[in-house]
Formats: structure tokens, C-alpha cells, sequence
């Protein structure tokens, strides 16, 4: 019989991250796992760039051609996210492996009702996540064969400094490219590994709001502080790490409306507008995945003063301590950075969808006006 169990959360996403090296080998790996595993970052990562730079020499040459420009800017910038990203999960590598470590390990030893909470959200949350991935992939894969239907010879429009039209470069030009592709797919995953975080500190926190509410004791209360404590800082680790993925998420998607809406409301071939559809609808998509348990996030902090509030044992036994939980769960922890990105939250996503509307209706009639205006535009 096919059984789900929450471990198959870090397996997927694990899996989903093995091309980008976003998930960091345990603490107990060996000296060599960690050789290897960094020279696959290194290889996953310059192979990034190789594509980065062509596809941003393309850009720059077709800067009198609107519409070149703007595909190739928009596939720069998805390669270029692709290697942010990476570069940042390296620099908080270790940060990463803790608090990856600390989730496996407690995931792994929690009691049978903790499991069974796990077990609820793996379903329940986890499905969202292969939907989107396997999007994602099938996105990929529809660039890649796009040379299939488009009159291109290539999956991008990137140009290179010498002939590629020539057997075996061109083939291998070809496999590069589209190992790119997935790459980008991957570089979905780590949006999902961020996610998976959250979504753990949320199944803590709701498990501690069952605790609080279930106090017997002073040092049951105790107890129940010092894990709200504990899951604060933990919380603090791991938006420290997703903040800055989730800001370059955030950019990505603005850039993705912005280049990909001149060829979605434009007079563009049929597969174009369907290729930067799909491209602007994942980001968008993306987006929404991390602004959810973002959302929980910042109600399940405030839950925990609910619960306090809600103790018997608590209203029994009011005093300072107990103050001072209720307050600080009104101080919830958020995804934010400072002058670059508000608090994340459904609320942002709402804004930003509402804006991306705006903008499609605003560029459609100026391209219109242009269409009119310039009856040989090709726009």
C-alpha cells in the first residue's frame, strides 16, 4: 500500500534542488561529500553564466528591436535569478544546514500526534508544490523544444562570438542550453525549500498553541516559553536565509510582467505569447507559494497569544510572564528588507497582482496607440 510520510517533504524538495546544489549535504557528511558537492555548485553554477552572458550580448545587440530585446532580457534575467540564488544559498550554507538539520531530526523523532500534523500539511501543502515544479518543468521543456515549432535553431536567442551552426558545437551549444533550462526549473525548487521552512515553523507553532492552551503547571508554563523562544530564533534563522531569495523571487516576477507583457498583449505569434504567458503566470505563481505561509506565518505568531489568553491555567495565574507572551506574539515575526521589500504577505500579493492588471491594460493601449500611429510597427 502507498504510504505518504512527512520525510517525503525533504525528499522531494531535496530532489528538486539537486541541480542548483540549493540543499547542503547533513552535518556528519565526510570531507569528501563535501568536495564533491561543492564542485557540483561550482560546475551547476558557471554553467548558468555561460548562458547569462550570450543571452545579455543578444540583448544588447538587438536594443533597436523591441521585441528581441525584451525576450532576451526577460531569459537573462531568469538565468541570472538562477545564479543569485544559488551564490546565496552558498553563503548561508551553513546557516542552511542547521536549520535543514534541525527539521529532519525533528521531523524524524516527533511524537505520533506531531506526525500526524506533519503528515496533514505534507498532503495538504506538498501537493501544491510537485503541481508547481512539475508546471515549472513543463514550461522548461517548452522553451526547449521550441525550435521545434519557432524559426529558431536554438531553445534562446543568445548570441555567442563565433559560428554555432556547425556539428558537434552546435549540438552541445543545444544540450547546454536546455540544461539551463532545467536549471531554472530547479531554481523554482529553492522558492519550495524556502517554503517548506515556513511551513515547518507553522506546524511547531500550532503544535505549541495546543500545549499552551493545556497547561497544568507553572513549569509546564515554563517549558512552553522557553519552546516559543527557541521557535522565534528558529524562525529568525530561516527568514534571514529566505529573505533575500524571496526578494529576488519578487524582482523577477516585476520583470517578468514587465519584458513578458510586451509579447503576451502584443501582436506576437501565437506560441510566443503562450511561452511568456506560462513564464509570467510561474513567477506570479511562485510568488503566491512563498506569500501564503508567509501570511500563516505572521496569524500563527499572533495564535500564540490567542492560546495564552485562552489557558485556563493562565487566566488562573496571571502575572507578568504571561503578559509578556501575549505581547510579544503581536510583534509576529515577517518576511521583509528594509527599503526594497514590504512585508510579505497575501495582502502584498493581492497589490501586486492588482498592479500587474493595471499595467497589461496601460501597455495594451499604448501599444494600440502605436499599432495605429506606426501602421509598420511590429509590436
Amino acid at each position: 500500500m502507498f504510504e505518504v510520510k512527512p520525510e517525503w517533504a525533504f525528499i522531494f524538495t531535496r530532489f528538486s534542488v539537486a541541480l542548483v546544489c540549493a540543499w547542503p549535504p547533513n552535518k556528519n557528511a565526510n570531507k569528501r561529500e563535501m568536495i564533491i558537492f561543492d564542485i557540483k555548485w561550482w560546475i551547476s553554477w558557471i554553467n548558468s553564466w555561460l548562458l547569462s552572458i550570450p543571452l545579455a550580448y543578444a540583448a544588447y545587440n538587438d536594443r533597436q528591436d523591441i521585441l528581441l530585446f525584451t525576450k532576451s532580457l526577460c531569459l537573462t534575467a531568469c538565468c541570472i535569478k538562477c545564479t543569485i540564488q544559488m551564490f546565496i544559498c552558498k553563503i548561508f550554507q551553513k546557516r542552511m544546514q542547521f536549520v535543514l538539520d534541525e527539521m529532519e531530526s525533528y521531523v524524524r523523532d516527533a511524537a505520533p500526534a506531531e506526525r500526524e500534523i506533519f503528515l496533514h500539511y505534507t498532503k495538504s501543502r506538498g501537493i501544491i508544490h510537485v503541481i508547481y515544479l512539475s508546471y515549472a518543468l513543463s514550461t522548461s521543456m517548452g522553451v526547449i523544444m521550441g525550435p521545434l515549432i519557432l524559426p529558431q535553431p536554438l531553445p534562446s536567442d543568445a548570441k555567442y562570438p563565433f559560428r554555432v551552426d556547425k556539428h558537434p558545437l552546435f549540438d552541445i551549444i543545444y544540450i547546454q542550453q536546455s540544461i539551463v533550462g532545467i536549471q531554472i526549473t530547479s531554481m523554482g525548487g529553492i522558492d519550495c525549500q524556502m517554503a517548506l521552512m515556513l511551513w515547518y515553523i507553522i506546524v511547531r507553532l500550532k503544535v505549541l498553541q495546543t500545549e499552551i492552551r493545556n497547561i497544568k503547571n507553572a513549569n509546564e508554563f515554563s517549558i512552553c516559553i522557553q519552546k516559543h523562544q527557541y521557535l522565534l530564533w528558529l524562525a529568525k534563522e530561516m527568514i534571514f536565509i529566505a529573505r533575500y531569495i524571496l526578494l529576488t523571487t519578487v524582482i523577477m516576477a516585476t520583470l517578468s510582467i514587465i519584458l513578458g507583457g510586451v509579447h503576451i498583449v502584443g501582436n506576437q505569434p501565437l506560441i510566443i505569447r503562450i511561452q511568456f504567458t506560462l513564464i509570467v503566470f510561474g513567477f506570479s505563481l511562485l510568488l503566491l507559494l512563498n506569500a501564503w505561509p508567509s501570511e500563516i506565518l505572521i496569524r500563527s505568531c499572533q495564535g500564540i497569544g490567542m492560546a495564552m489568553y485562552e489557558s485556563a491555567w493562565a487566566k488562573s495565574n496571571f502575572d507578568k510572564k504571561v503578559v509578556l507572551v501575549i505581547q510579544r506574539s503581536y510583534k509576529p515575526v515577517t518576511i521583509e528588507v528594509t527599503g526594497l521589500l514590504p512585508k510579505l504577505s497575501l495582502n502584498y500579493y493581492a497589490t501586486f497582482l492588482s498592479k500587474a492588471f493595471s499595467f497589461f491594460t496601460t501597455l495594451r493601449i499604448v501599444l494600440s496607440k502605436m499599432e495605429t500611429n506606426f501602421p509598420t510597427a511590429q509590436v
